[in-house]
């Protein structure tokens, strides 16, 4: 940016050449126009903008809910902000066309198990076994429920110019836990499942808090379609 001190040719505004002539706080600026880069179509690049923007998508997803987004924020994963986390956690992990059964909602943490999935085109039932958890995540309050579905084909490895899915994060509020219950969610999908998909994954972690901190179960994926 460089400051135009005489202008001889009057009223100065538009472009010349490179340059971007524009008058702020009554003085004539000049900015270096843009150079237009070209998009390059190769399949590597093509692949890698695919999975950028599939991880932006989950990483969005999960950072707008308050509780995920603080419990990201208090992992020891090394980035500025639980945004930046989610992104730097998942990369890794996103295929080039979708996203796959190691992508995560939640840090590393407590190994979750005694959650059963049943699967209609309308409905996802979540059931959860409080008998099987660790003691630990008894003391949970929310479990989280990413639903994500797409639409490529199977056995075909062709990389797509732009990826067709959907995805939603689902919360529940849990009832207080102990080992003598079981609890059941039913997920609604019937929007979200239009038109019918060919792929779905559930993405599921349990959260609590405690004394200003948070307790959270790593992520449990399951491939219900």
């Amino acid at each position: 940016m460089a400051i135009i001190k005489k202008n001889i040719l009057g009223i100065l505004q538009g472009s010349l050449s490179n340059l971007v002539f524009r008058e702020r706080n009554g003085k004539l600026v000049a900015y270096t126009r843009p150079i237009k880069q070209k998009v390059s179509k190769s399949k590597s690049a093509i692949a890698a903008r695919n999975r950028f923007a599939l991880t932006v998508s989950l990483a969005k997803e999960i950072n707008r809910n308050e509780i995920l987004s603080g419990v990201w924020n208090q992992s020891n994963v090394k980035a500025t902000n639980a945004y930046q986390k989610i992104i730097k956690q998942n990369s890794k992990y996103t295929d080039s066309n979708n996203l796959t059964l190691k992508n995560i909602i939640t840090p590393e943490g407590i190994p979750i198990k005694g959650i059963d999935i049943q699967y209609d085109d309308s409905s996802i039932n979540v059931s959860l076994d409080c008998a099987s958890l660790d003691r630990k995540l008894l003391d949970s309050n929310k479990l989280f429920c990413l639903v994500y579905l797409w639409n490529q084909q199977e056995g075909n490895t062709k990389i797509l110019s732009k990826p067709q899915f959907n995805l939603q994060l689902f919360n529940f509020t849990l009832p207080e836990l102990n080992r003598s219950i079981s609890v059941n969610f039913i997920i609604d999908i019937k929007a979200l499942n239009k038109p019918k998909h060919k792929h779905g994954i559930i993405y599921l972690a349990l959260t609590g808090e405690k004394n200003k901190k948070f307790l959270w179960s790593s992520t449990l994926a399951n491939k219900f379609i």
